[in-house]
């Protein structure tokens, strides 16, 4: 198990310093300042950025799914890749173009289906929320099930579109991009994060007794 996390943490080290590349040529592209307001991207750099981020999450999925066996620990792996990734990206650009100068910065998260625009520690929250329940998941046998029952796909499925609209209506609130954000929609990102959590914990609480 050690080996497969330390391999799992490893690519996903790797994979967030191709990402951090990707969006450095793309500030050389479209040039370099804040990020809002948002500047115009080209039609085709726009498409391939879409479909870039994309084939990102079906690479996570996949790798997920090759390491383990058990619908379990194959969450536990994709919620490990996924955060490490995100951190990592993060600290990449840092590295590299000295940005983002600190956690209240706010990004261009997302562009699917709209963009998804918030603040640098509102993704570090939830990458946090997915350590921990990544530790919990990859800590039952490998063939456990992934089994969140009804309540625990509602909560989770709320929860995801929750905080996806919070994201999303950011980015209508500052004018569809033309402005600059300045009050997050801190409590319905909250209620989003509280939905996860407890669909993690139907989740984890629907494993075995022994298994937990």
């Amino acid at each position: 198990m050690r080996g497969k996390v330390f391999c799992l943490v490893a690519f996903a080290v790797a994979m967030a310093f191709v990402e951090a590349t990707v969006v450095v040529y793309l500030r050389e592209i479209i040039g370099s300042g804040p990020i809002f307001p948002m500047k115009e991207i080209p039609p085709l750099l726009l498409a391939v950025e879409i479909f870039r981020e994309a084939a990102t999450i079906v690479m996570l999925l996949l790798v997920a799914f090759l390491s383990f066996r058990g619908g379990v620990h194959r969450m536990g792996a994709f919620l490990l890749l996924f955060a490490v990734w995100d951190v990592f990206y993060y600290l990449w650009l840092f590295v590299t173009i000295g940005w983002p100068t600190g956690i209240a910065d706010w990004d261009v998260l997302f562009l699917i289906p709209l963009p998804w625009v918030g603040p640098v520690w509102s993704v570090l929250l939830i990458c946090a929320g997915m350590v921990v329940f990544a530790i919990l998941f990859l800590r039952a046998p490998e063939d456990a099930r992934f089994s969140p029952g009804l309540w625990g796909w509602v909560a989770g499925l709320l929860g995801s579109a929750t905080i996806i609209a919070t994201y999303i209506i950011e980015w209508i609130k500052i004018g569809f991009g033309a402005g600059v954000p300045v009050h997050f929609s801190f409590l319905s990102f909250l209620a989003g994060l509280g939905l996860l959590g407890v669909s993690g914990w139907i989740t984890w609480r629907k494993l075995p007794v022994s298994l937990r």
